[in-house]
């Protein structure tokens, strides 16, 4: 008996759909330091994060061990904001460009915050107090510290530096507190595609109203929004295993792109 695929698209195909339009978009961050880039390859490029982050929730109700889920984005967090640093220094780029990518950080923080709230909803039905107040505790921590890191940068710009990159941020993370909420919102829609496409597009329009409704915001939330169809497309099927794919090809990439921007940048001064 053959087995049967389901129709649309496994989690295999949407990953490496949104790496191919990923690497569209920083195609353009990277050659806008030697170049002016067409916009489109940016804004297309804004298809991307969302459905990145909407793997990651459905990956956080399939996994079998979510600290270490959240150990791996850690380390690769950490490890990115510190490879950052190091190709700002060696490899400057043109046009006030700077390496700066850092998703691993938000995604981070979203498994973080979704332990915490799913912590949270298990104490309050064992009624386990002590675990409730810790749980809380975990959701505000992280706040705190992003409102502390201001004064911080004037009064021990040492110590601010270090939180940067040690301890991942809801303000300053990668797509800020929305894509925080996004991950949080994509985690419990996910068994319903009908709660995922109404939760996206209000969370789209209310995004837009927080940035303000000028035509270039509306262009970018309009694109953004544009990965919902693809979204909408996953079978729930996992397909060929890439695990670490991710992990290797985002750093890797980037700094690639990074490095030969720069180079090609000194050759042609």
């Amino acid at each position: 008996m053959e087995l049967t695929q389901k129709k649309g698209i496994n989690a295999f195909q949407l990953k490496l759909l949104a790496l191919i339009i990923m690497t569209i978009d920083h195609i353009h961050y990277f050659g806008s330091s030697l170049w002016n880039v067409p916009e489109i390859l940016t804004l297309i490029g804004r298809i991307a994060a969302p459905i990145f982050v909407f793997m990651l929730a459905n990956g956080f109700g399939y996994t079998h061990s979510r600290g270490k889920y959240l150990l791996r984005l850690y380390i690769g967090a950490t490890l990115m904001q510190l490879g950052n640093i190091v190709m700002n220094r060696l490899f400057p780029l043109q046009n006030n460009v700077i390496v700066m990518n850092g998703i691993f950080s938000t995604m981070a923080l979203i498994v973080f915050y979704l332990i915490c709230i799913e912590g949270l909803r298990g104490a309050a039905r064992m009624r386990q107090y002590g675990r409730m107040a810790l749980c809380i505790l975990g959701i505000l921590a992280p706040i705190a510290l992003s409102f502390a890191l201001l004064p911080l940068l004037s009064a021990a710009p040492l110590a601010a530096n270090a939180l940067m990159i040690f301890v991942p941020l809801p303000l300053i993370c990668e797509g800020g507190p929305l894509f925080v909420v996004l991950g949080i919102g994509f985690y419990y829609c996910r068994k319903s595609k009908l709660a995922t496409g109404v939760f996206y597009t209000l969370y789209c329009i209310i995004t837009l109203l927080l940035i303000g409704l000028t035509p270039e915001n509306i262009q970018y939330i309009f694109f953004m929004w544009l990965s919902l169809p693809f979204i909408l497309l996953y079978n729930g099927e996992k397909g060929r295993s890439m695990k670490y794919l991710f992990y290797i090809y985002y750093p890797a990439h980037v700094y690639i792109l990074a490095i030969a921007a720069s180079l090609l940048g000194s050759a042609l001064a």
